[in-house]
């Protein structure tokens, strides 16, 4: 699908009423086809497409650095990141503006460092995902409730990092991912952490909904201390997608060890209630993999990998296949498709969102689908396995 394109790095996509949001790094967009540098229209950080046409709408929302989360709710789009303004109004790193035109709303409880992620609750709080330390002025490490009028709420799970440890691997804790379990009741925590309210859980937890402080038996456990089996260079681990289903929670990120001794690296499924490795699932690819959406069975994937399939594995490449930055496996038999637009740049593909007619990628390439198209990839249902 021919869309605008951006001059920068797309990091947040959502897709609301035939709406596409992005947030990220760029500064402008071009119509699709034209070279960069040309036919610019100024967007700073965030945008919207219209998911018919592909055409940029007057949407201008002006935020004055970078954009890493977008929810939308009724009349509100919530932004996520890194700023210190949002439509010349003060705004520290989280702020909600309208949807028509991107117009700044009084709601404004203000974190003091990097949101990663919003999700909107059943009753309209605004679940917080982040770096943070503190919200509207209190405490909240990491991860945060707002009502919406931007009161902060008692809701306040911590994330934290195990004591004493070198960084890397255990760095300063963050919240990347956050989704609701399909009753409501739990919410799906990932990101890069050793603790959750004190209870040990590397990079992935649960939590209940109603009563935060009870950290729930999921434990995919998704930790090493190096950056491959036979590896002595140090890394962090980190989960950036967290998809959960009635019987499977998938994850996406840049990992390979979890259940303690289980190899599965960057793309894995968990059994929702234990943390346990399915085996029905061994999708694998061979480098960090921010991006995932589940749509229809199918997981598209995107990244900054290069092979994909069954059992893959940077030191096993026999059952893997050429994939740059995109793959889509089907999670009903466990197979990787032929679908293979490819993507450029050393760091591909950061995003991945779908609605019921689309899916959405979006990153740091300058190619996607063998075209320039840069920043934001939309396929529509009909180009889609």
């Amino acid at each position: 699908m021919a869309t605008w394109q951006t001059n920068g790095a797309v990091r947040a996509i959502r897709i609301s009423n035939g709406v596409i949001y992005l947030g990220g790094d760029f500064t402008a967009l071009r119509p699709a086809g034209a070279a960069p540098g040309t036919h610019t229209v100024s967007r700073a950080h965030a945008a919207a497409i219209d998911a018919r046409t592909g055409r940029l709408l007057h949407w201008n929302p002006r935020v004055n650095g970078r954009v890493n989360a977008i929810a939308v709710f009724r009349r509100r789009v919530y932004v996520g990141g890194v700023f210190t303004s949002v439509g010349g109004k003060r705004r520290r790193n989280v702020a909600a503006v309208g949807r028509r035109r991107g117009h700044v709303k009084r709601w404004n409880p203000g974190a003091d460092a990097n949101v990663h992620v919003i999700r909107i609750g059943r009753s309209g709080g605004v679940y917080l995902g982040g770096e943070f330390g503190r919200v509207a002025g209190a405490t909240r490490h990491g991860l945060a409730k707002v009502s919406a009028t931007g009161a902060l709420k008692s809701w306040a799970p911590s994330v934290g990092q195990v004591s004493g440890s070198a960084c890397p691997p255990r760095c300063h804790p963050k919240v990347l991912a956050l989704a609701f379990s399909p009753t409501g009741n739990g919410l799906y925590v990932g990101g890069h952490f050793g603790k959750v309210d004190g209870v040990a859980r590397n990079e992935a937890a649960e939590i209940s909904v109603a009563h935060p402080q009870n950290v729930l038996a999921f434990n995919p456990n998704i930790y090493a201390n190096a950056n491959c089996p036979a590896c002595t260079t140090i890394e962090t681990h980190r989960v950036y997608t967290i998809i959960p289903t009635s019987d499977r929670v998938y994850t996406c990120g840049g990992y390979w060890q979890v259940n303690t001794n289980h190899r599965s690296f960057n793309v894995s499924a968990f059994d929702p209630h234990s943390g346990r490795l399915r085996s029905s699932f061994t999708q694998q690819d061979d480098g960090d993999t921010p991006g995932c959406t589940l749509r229809g069975g199918i997981l598209y994937a995107g990244g900054h990998f290069n092979v994909a399939g069954p059992d893959c594995q940077p030191n096993h490449t026999g059952t893997c296949s050429t994939r740059h930055h995109v793959a889509a496996f089907d999670t009903r038999n466990n197979k990787l498709l032929s679908w293979n637009p490819d993507a450029n740049s050393p760091h591909g593909v950061f995003v991945v969102t779908h609605s019921r007619r689309l899916v959405a990628f979006g990153g740091f390439f300058t190619h996607f689908g063998g075209r320039a198209q840069q920043g934001i990839a939309v396929y529509p249902k009909g180009s889609l396995p």
